[in-house]
């Protein structure tokens, strides 16, 4: 028996029934878990020998409207800082704010990911500071995550961080701070020739950078799997020594994008969606990782009487997600 299908066993004691999920809320918590399992040579999924204390962060899904493609008339990378405070995003975290559950609930999600990045077990191990998030499929609050985590590491005081919209395919963090109008992340694999830093769009969050996803291009799980990015992703990782990259990539289920990203990656994090994203997903999600040593989970919108000991695992069942279909054919 799987560490998923133990947890769900334990979590039927308390839920009769599945948990719909309910209309996002500030209430609501982010719960990040243990090193994920991972799948041994057989194929059977194994439980991670590293494991974390769960802990929440309270959550609310950020969506996108048409008047969040509507781009800022200044938004100019490399010259422009990027009002994310004056977005006024609800639920994202402000380093202006005084302490609150979600700022310390993202503080324990982020320090073994910083441990894994940077401590004594790093040295000589390539990408640590590299970490993909992703989902089993769309919806689950990958974006989301992605924000307030780099937030939240902005707030280390010897540390930076850039966030890059990797979802090329459906570039949901470039519309939410109104950079999709901008060069980036393709640009730059299409021609290796423009300097990176003029790229990068600062915030108005100091040591918090974001590289937008550019433009839209037909073959980019082929750009993402090029020399091009290889050589992209050394220079992230090794340009700056105190740099965070964190990648909001797209859902593993939805596209072969992210799983050609993630054999990339020093560390990954699955988003799922607490009480809502059936098992079945979430472990062949995991099988898609299999090769990935550093896995964590990240149990979104998980609701604080539904943590189940120490190492909680909680999904729902049952609410008939697809295998994202038509992923990433709206227009940016």
């Amino acid at each position: 028996m799987s560490i998923i299908e133990k947890a769900v066993d334990k979590m039927m004691g308390k839920l009769d029934s599945p948990v719909p999920a309910s209309p996002p809320s500030a209430d609501k918590s982010t719960q990040a878990a243990a090193p994920a399992p991972e799948a041994d040579a057989s194929g059977a999924v194994v439980e991670n020998a590293v494991a974390e204390e769960v802990v929440a962060a309270e959550t609310r899904p950020l969506e996108t409207t048409e008047a969040d493609v509507a781009p800022p008339e200044a938004a100019v990378a490399g010259e422009t800082v990027l009002g994310v405070k004056a977005l006024g995003l609800e639920g994202v975290l402000s380093p202006d704010s005084d302490r609150s559950r979600s700022a310390e609930e993202y503080r324990m999600i982020k320090r073994p990911l910083l441990t894994r990045a940077f401590g004594q077990n790093a040295i000589g191990e390539a990408h640590r500071n590299l970490i993909m998030l992703t989902s089993s499929v769309e919806g689950e609050g990958k974006t989301f995550s992605s924000l307030n985590l780099a937030i939240s590491i902005a707030m280390e005081m010897d540390r930076t961080v850039l966030l890059v919209d990797a979802d090329l395919a459906k570039p949901g963090l470039s519309r939410l701070l109104k950079v999709n109008n901008l060069p980036g992340l393709t640009d730059r694999l299409i021609d290796d020739s423009l300097d990176l830093k003029d790229l990068l769009v600062k915030t108005d969050i100091p040591k918090f950078s974001v590289l937008p996803a550019g433009r839209r291009h037909r073959r980019s799980t082929e750009l993402l799997a090029s020399n091009t990015m290889r050589h992209l992703l050394d220079e992230l990782a090794l340009r700056y020594s105190d740099r965070v990259v964190l990648f909001d990539s797209p859902p593993l289920l939805a596209t072969s994008e992210a799983s050609v990203l993630a054999e990339q990656m020093g560390q990954i994090c699955l988003v799922v969606e607490s009480a809502v994203t059936p098992q079945f997903l979430v472990q062949d999600a995991v099988a898609q990782l299999n090769s990935v040593d550093n896995l964590s989970l990240i149990l979104n919108k998980c609701k604080p009487d539904l943590f189940i000991g120490k190492y909680g695992y909680g999904y729902g069942y049952g609410y008939g997600y697809g295998y994202g279909y038509g992923y990433g054919n709206d227009e940016r």
